[in-house]
């Protein structure tokens, strides 16, 4: 089990600096506007191993079929998230419909597939996911996501979001590694 490599995203450090400042300048008045309406949005924050497959190496190839039934596809916002694939080797750990998000490209996604070379352990992440990157004939995008990278996993709405309207290979900008609410 992982549980001691993994931490919940919370507004604690926020609630004790409000409160320090409230008991010890008593005087100074609250801001006007908060950064972000409501609290932040929470989920488990670990390190994934990810990786990108394509309508090119699709199985079969050049078609949008998962192995849960639905086509591979999503614009990656919390209600439209995009497919995402894990390893089947050992149960199912993240069943489909399982949730993440992966502040590395804003984008909300959904296990609705498996992926036979997820299963294989990675000594740089809690696991391994592969992300739906729709057309990427020359496997550019595949390649700029392929790291250990941060996500969060069953996130709540609330995340900044970059919809992707031509799916990640046709729009593959990279924002870094730190959730940020919408």
């Amino acid at each position: 089990m992982r549980t001691p490599t993994r931490r919940t995203v919370t507004t604690a450090a926020a609630g004790l600096t409000g409160l320090c400042a409230a008991v010890l300048v008593p005087t100074v008045a609250a801001p006007e506007a908060a950064a972000h309406p409501g609290p932040e949005p929470h989920g488990w924050v670990e390190t994934a191993w990810l990786t990108g497959y394509s309508l090119e190496d699709n199985s079969p190839a050049g078609t949008r079929a998962t192995s849960s039934g639905r086509k591979a596809g999503g614009t990656g916002t919390y209600d439209d998230p995009i497919t995402l694939a894990v390893g089947y080797e050992g149960g199912d750990e993240f069943p489909v419909g399982s949730v993440f998000y992966v502040p590395l490209v804003r984008a909300y996604f959904v296990v609705e597939d498996r992926c036979g070379a997820c299963s294989e352990p990675r000594s740089l992440a809690d696991y391994t996911v592969d992300l739906w990157v729709g057309s990427d004939p020359d496997s550019s995008c595949m390649y700029a996501i392929t790291g250990a990278h941060t996500v969060v996993r069953s996130p709540d709405p609330g995340w900044a979001v970059v919809p992707r309207w031509d799916e990640l290979g046709g729009d593959c900008r990279l924002f870094g590694e730190t959730p940020t609410p919408a």
